[in-house]
């Protein structure tokens, strides 16, 4: 459609987002046919490594303003310290030295679904722990059964009951809905913010409350003195711009909407944080200061269990790296341990 006005100049924002890699190599491909053809291509990105693959020019924008400009096979680590005014090596925050008192407790646990599903890998023979202070986190192949691990002590995924031994503070809990894992002290960010995470027609400020709506509407009545507090408090910890509640939530950033989801469930002041996928679709500047934000919650008692398909993600963020292979754990690593190592272990072989 775009190409339909004879166009000579083209503008492309983030179009891989929902791109498989086969599309996103049939895209490049048409994209260097048309430069060839004379015409000129603005492609904007947050995926750094598709930089070098595409681009003759790269221009860094932050804040609004051009933070630099480099060649396209500059290293990742000069993107990243223009994107974000600091180096890679500072976009981790450092790791918890100790961890608290055992919140979340699986031994032998297993998923027994009510019904079987072809594509959903259902937990078994899950042993993993996560402290208070510490983020955990889960690694494996796509079908490895992350996302149905947290989907299932949340209760949203697919009917059926655990088995073994799952417990929250040392306490047996029947996590079968997600009303027993909220009063379990459990909140959940699912990896689709758009789809199921927030409703994005609404202000933003609607969307934050409503994780605490029984809290700010004593009587059955939302008291607008509390709402407002509660989402004054999210905007300051979370640093969610604009720094207007009345928007709505749709017309954020990825990045912002990002923040505003992991918002909503702090304010329920969980005991255990369940993140999938908590930077799909986010820009690195977001993305250090949802990392920053996670381990200030850790650091003030919150345990994070968090699933990721980015391993440098995992291996920067997580005290410990928890690998699932076929719905069950077969290792366990120190945080910052060696990529391919982990992916070794993900695939089931020796590193």
């Amino acid at each position: 459609k775009a190409l339909s006005y004879a166009s000579r100049v083209l503008i492309m924002d983030e179009p891989t987002a929902a791109l498989t890699v086969g599309e996103v190599e049939r895209l490049f491909d048409i994209m260097r046919k048309l430069a060839a053809t004379g015409v000129g291509i603005v492609y904007i990105s947050h995926r750094l490594e598709e930089v070098p693959d595409i681009a003759d020019r790269v221009t860094v924008m932050r804040d609004g303003r051009v933070a630099g400009v480099t060649e396209p096979h500059a290293p990742q680590a000069e993107l990243v310290r223009l994107l974000v005014g600091r180096s890679l090596d500072e976009l981790y925050p450092a790791r918890a030295r100790s961890a608290g008192k055992t919140l979340l407790r699986l031994k032998d646990a297993s998923f027994k679904l009510a019904r079987e599903s072809a594509g959903w890998q259902p937990p078994s023979g899950i042993s993993l722990e996560v402290r208070e202070g510490e983020i955990v986190g889960l690694a494996g192949i796509m079908g490895a059964g992350r996302t149905e691990l947290l989907s299932a002590l949340y209760g949203t995924g697919l009917a059926g009951r655990w088995q073994g031994e799952v417990a929250v503070d040392g306490r047996p809990v029947k996590l079968d809905s997600i009303d027993a894992a909220r009063k379990a002290g459990i909140a959940f960010v699912t990896d689709d913010r758009r789809g199921s995470g927030l409703m994005l027609r609404m202000a933003v400020g609607l969307n934050l409350v409503m994780s605490v709506i029984r809290r700010i509407s004593p009587a059955g009545l939302m008291s607008p003195r509390r709402q407002a507090e509660a989402v004054k408090q999210s905007f300051g910890q979370f640093d969610i711009r604009p720094k207007n509640p009345d928007i709505s939530v749709g017309a954020l950033s990825g990045g912002n909407q990002q923040k505003v989801v992991l918002a909503k469930e702090i304010l329920g002041n969980p005991r255990l944080l369940l993140l999938d996928e908590p930077t799909r679709g986010v820009d690195v500047g977001a993305k250090g200061e949802i990392y920053a934000r996670l381990r200030a919650l850790a650091a003030q008692g919150l345990g994070i269990l968090v699933a990721s398909s980015e391993m440098p993600e995992l291996i920067g963020l997580c005290d410990r790296i928890v690998v699932l292979r076929q719905g069950r754990n077969v290792a366990e690593f120190i945080g910052g341990v060696d990529e391919h190592t982990v992916l070794a272990a993900a695939n089931g072989r020796e590193a």
